[in-house]
């Protein structure tokens, strides 16, 4: 029973190796630059031997012409190796990389790289270096000739001077050789070696961090619209990548690959699937493949149905307004999503709607479903009190809740006091402070009282009931006799400063 189950997970597995295997490849670098991830280490000799975490990266001379003149081919491991042709006629050219502990043939300049390395499979490095005349850089004369004129540059500035971070950087003692103990981020660049002012070395150097593993998620705004997929990394990319969709519509189908976006404003790949209307319930099967010079990755296959997929916008114009006379109540108005199109009314929308009291805990947040309808009737708001209030929109069916609108606010009627109102009963109490027995104040008084009384009947739009001030008897006055009501002339303006006459009547 156990060989049975052992024989059927190794069949369930095979097709699934098989969907990746040789549809992700990692982006080559351009000869002549060197791609590392943080932490190598690296070491350069000025008469061009580099080696990556031990393992030796051994170049020769570029092509005379400007074709290709490397075959790879891929052993039974899975490891790929790469074999110069130029090098059967001529051994003195070698391209490829050779591992440190493997031996290279007399007969053939095929090398590979060791599994154990950072260094990155099959990468062709191709430095350009000329040998120093005068000296033997290995050690058999010359030495006290190179010893202080030879030198290291990283982008023009001499390693070991200046005020840059030369942490982990050791030359040799005849400094022919450059070691760096775990390469950072910044230390990317080009590192050239100089002797006598002449440049005999140059190498660029990239360190940058592999894609991390991408995690694909599909959508549809709506039923007739363009189903789009996306990818944003956690951690900013240092190289750009390319990205691409394999996507398979039916079981019997291969994958096909789509050309995606990357986005670098955004940091995100997204790619876009045209809409097929007799698709809408097929099932789809999709993975993202993510590549650049340090490396790539490959999501997992995201199995999905269009429909199931339907996720739309947030409702537009979301309003809320104010019924007058009901201090409980706002009414909450909302159009279609914007990328709603005239063709998908066919399908129902259903909303939710929630709403609660600016700066309260989220346990007093009220939950409404509306459906065949744009609006929605608060009735338990408390008077005076702001509100915070979202919409959101699903298929009635099928699919995904939209993301909650933009946060509208607003508050109940009420009959409270006004600003402006407030401000007329503060300035009727400054003046009865300042009231004393001189008739001028007191007919001043009067006529603020008075103001002040139809004042508080307009806003409250209401009929009033004040007394004449000559005769003393009830006057009943309706809101439009409100605006054309005047007050009995009395001696002086009720501002000016007494006379000395009025001062000796009194």
């Amino acid at each position: 029973m156990c060989r049975f189950l052992s024989l059927l997970w190794v069949l369930c597995a095979m097709p699934v190796s098989s969907i990746f295997q040789g549809t992700c490849l990692k982006k080559e670098a351009p000869p002549g630059v060197l791609v590392l991830s943080p932490g190598s280490s690296l070491v350069l000799s000025c008469d061009g031997d580099v080696r990556v975490d031990g393992a030796k990266v051994k170049v020769a001379k570029r092509p005379s012409n400007d074709e290709d003149s490397s075959s790879e081919t891929q052993t039974g491991n899975g490891a790929f190796i790469k074999t110069d042709r130029n090098s059967l006629t001529d051994n003195s050219h070698e391209e490829g990389i050779q591992s440190a502990g493997h031996a290279s043939s007399s007969s053939s300049s095929t090398t590979t790289s060791s599994s154990s390395s950072s260094f990155p499979r099959h990468q062709e490095v191709q430095p350009t270096s000329t040998p120093l005349k005068g000296e033997d850089v290995d050690g058999s004369e010359g030495r006290r000739d190179v010893k202080g004129k030879t030198k290291w540059k990283w982008n023009g500035k001499t390693v070991g001077r200046g005020h840059w971070d030369w942490d982990g950087f050791t030359t040799g003692r005849r400094r022919t050789q450059l070691s760096v103990t775990s390469v950072r981020l910044k230390d990317s660049g080009n590192y050239t070696c100089q002797h006598r002012d002449r440049e005999t070395f140059s190498l660029k150097v990239i360190v940058a961090d592999p894609p991390e593993v991408p995690s694909l998620s599909c959508s549809k705004r709506s039923p007739s619209s363009k189903i789009r997929c996306d990818w944003t990394p956690q951690k900013p990319l240092t190289l750009r990548p390319s990205c691409y969709l394999f996507i398979n519509k039916r079981h019997s189908d291969r994958f096909h690959r789509v050309q995606c976006s990357f986005s670098s404003q955004w940091s995100r790949c997204w790619c876009v699937l045209e809409h097929n209307e007799d698709e809408l319930r097929t099932r789809h099967m999709a993975y993202l493949c993510v590549t650049n010079m340090a490396g790539n990755a490959t999501s997992t296959i995201l199995p999905f149905y269009p429909l199931n997929i339907l996720k739309p916008d947030p409702p537009s114009a979301v309003s809320v307004r104010q019924e007058m006379g009901h201090e409980t109540r706002m009414t909450v108005n909302w159009a279609y999503p914007v990328s709603w199109k005239s063709q998908d009314n066919y399908y129902e929308l259903i909303y939710e709607l929630k709403y609660q009291a600016v700066g309260s805990s989220s346990s007093s947040m009220q939950l409404m479903l509306i459906k065949g309808r744009r609006f929605f009737t608060i009735t338990d708001a408390m008077p005076g009190v702001e509100y915070m209030i979202q919409v959101r929109t699903q298929d009635e069916y099928d699919g995904l809740w939209s993301n909650w609108s933009a946060p509208v606010y607003g508050s109940s009627w009420t009959d409270a006091p006004t600003l402006s109102m407030l401000f007329m009963t503060w300035t009727l109490e400054r003046e009865r402070k300042r009231i004393n027995h001189n008739q001028q104040d007191v007919l001043r008084c009067t006529r603020l009282i008075k103001y002040y009384d139809i004042y508080m009947c307009i806003i409250s739009q209401s009929s009033c009931l004040i007394s004449d001030s000559r005769t003393q008897e009830p006057m009943a006055l309706l809101n439009e006799d409100l605006m054309t009501i005047t007050f009995p002339e009395y001696e002086g303006s009720g501002t000016d400063v007494p006379s000395e006459d009025t001062k000796k009547n009194s």
